[in-house]
């Protein structure tokens, strides 16, 4: 009985994490979530509520993402077919016949572009709001510069898969996994373009982590800039 217990628990949690309906009925609970909490603060703010604001903010940011994340998948997916099709668990999606039709790869890859990447939004949306928060003496950036601050972003994101992406062509993140070393050894999969595919995804994490570093810090000093005084208002 406890057996049976647990295995549904840990189907349960698959299910949730691992699937398309999953993540559905995740993304539905927490806009629902944060529908609840931005309409208590108009309710209770009038037009002085920002909350709405924030949340609008966290759902551009997380759509650029998702939108990068499935182009670049749909891109990386025709250099590294093997990547996708062994190294993300798309054989059961896809089919035993190999190499698989383009058209469903391409989507399939796309999907796990959007799984990957919604979470790394909101994520960056949130520190931006952070190094945003109202504190005294330090105005705060109005939501429009704080877009406006993104294609830095995405910048380091790209940046940082092309040069992590021609490392990996060459051999040189063989290293950083067993299994990466292995079929550069027995020369498995095509490893120059499997290993480029790796390099551009681990390349976009950290692009991604050093420009958001890079795009806080940008709105810290900023928010260090004098505040204009009535006089310079009326001149």
């Amino acid at each position: 009985m406890e057996s049976s217990a647990v295995n549904l628990l840990l189907a349960s949690i698959d299910w949730w994490l691992h699937t398309d309906g999953g993540l559905a009925a995740r993304v539905v609970i927490g806009a629902s979530i944060f529908a609840v909490l931005a309409l208590s603060d108009v309710y209770r703010n009038g037009r002085n509520a920002r909350r709405w604001r924030e949340y609008s903010f966290l759902l551009v940011t997380t759509a650029i993402l998702m939108a990068y994340g499935a182009a670049n998948d749909a891109i990386t997916c025709r250099i590294s077919w093997e990547y996708f099709y062994y190294g993300k668990d798309l054989a059961a999606v896809l089919g035993p016949h190999t190499p698989p039709a383009v058209v469903p790869l391409t989507a399939e890859a796309a999907k796990v572009g959007l799984r990957a990447t919604w979470s790394a939004g909101l994520i960056i949306g949130v520190a931006l709001l952070l190094a945003n928060n109202p504190r005294p003496g330090r105005p705060q950036l109005p939501f429009r510069r704080l877009l406006a601050l993104m294609p830095g972003v995405l910048l380091a994101v790209i940046l940082s898969g092309v040069a992590l992406g021609l490392i990996g062509y060459h051999g040189r993140l063989a290293w950083t996994s067993h299994e990466l070393r292995l079929l550069a050894h027995d020369n498995l999969f095509r490893p120059p373009n499997f290993m480029a595919v790796f390099g551009i995804h681990l390349g976009a994490y950290l692009g991604g982590a050093l420009g958001t570093i890079w795009v806080v810090s940008k709105i810290l000093r900023e928010r260090k800039q004098p505040v204009p005084v009535a006089s310079d208002v009326v001149a």
